[in-house]
């Protein structure tokens, strides 16, 4: 009941919502929950089921003959393989969003600055230089940088898995599109809630518009993941610099800094 409230409250707003798979469904949930795979469905069984359909030219169902049942046939792989790859994508989107951005990249960053006022405001205090980093600082910097690699991991095998699709697919399309966008590409049979064929028709711009929209999740991917490497970047210079300076205090434009004056120590 309250799925299908939700659902219709969006298409009156005119915000069709995503009808998400099980795979999804279960990727997304262990996302929210804070594991980091459900088994083979997060990463490996996509891949092979992608390498399956590009290998075998396996497309969608067809009814033959009326009254036969549902047959495999050939046509349209292309734009399975492209739906297979986005259930693929789009889990792993939020995963660069939620786990690289907001709970490495940005966690980092906050975690050495204030690792680093700290023991300077103890320093300060004790009226003793400073000493760096303690050995629980270092191994809880060392615990996310291994887990920000993990994930760092993932992100690559996902773009291979989208040169391996956009690859096998990039002739089919720019061939579709040249010719009329709504004209027919594939059909689509599959039995309904209550076992009646319906058929399903794809056209030439559906196509296109798969093809994107692969592009632009592989994009955003690329985008948050190069910033997530900056901040990740500039996290572990400012550790290595307050290992560096004796007062334990650095700023990039003025360098090593006093933290009992205003002068940069040079």
């Amino acid at each position: 009941v309250w799925g299908k409230t939700v659902h219709e409250c969006f298409e009156v707003f005119g915000c069709p919502p995503h009808m998400s798979t099980y795979r999804e469904s279960v990727a997304v949930l262990s996302l929210a929950s804070g594991l980091r795979y459900v088994g083979s469905t997060s990463l490996s069984y996509p891949a092979q089921r992608i390498r399956e359909i590009i290998q075998f030219k396996q497309g969608y169902c067809l009814q033959a003959d009326r009254g036969s049942d549902l047959e495999s046939a050939s046509q349209g792989w292309e734009m399975r393989s492209l739906e297979e790859f986005e259930k693929l994508a789009k889990p792993h989107l939020l995963r660069v969003q939620f786990i690289m951005f907001f709970k490495l990249a940005l966690q980092m960053n906050l975690q050495i600055t204030f690792m680093i006022i700290g023991h300077v405001q103890e320093d300060d205090e004790n009226t003793k230089p400073f000493h760096g980093l303690s050995v629980g600082d270092i191994m809880s910097i060392m615990s996310l940088m291994f887990i920000f690699g993990t994930e760092l991991i993932d992100v690559y095998e996902v773009l291979r898995i989208h040169c391996r699709v956009r690859g096998a697919v990039k002739k089919v399309v720019f061939e579709q599109v040249h010719s009329h966008g709504t004209a027919p590409y594939a059909y689509h049979d599959f039995r309904d809630q209550h076992g009646v064929i319906q058929r399903m028709t794809y056209t030439k711009n559906d196509l296109k518009h798969h093809y994107y929209e692969a592009m632009r999740t592989c994009g955003k991917m690329i985008f948050l993941t190069l910033l997530c490497m900056w901040l990740i970047g500039y996290a572990l210079l400012k550790f290595g610099m307050a290992l560096y300076c004796e007062g334990g205090a650095w700023a990039v434009l003025a360098g090593c800094l006093n933290p009992n004056g205003h002068n940069p120590m040079l």
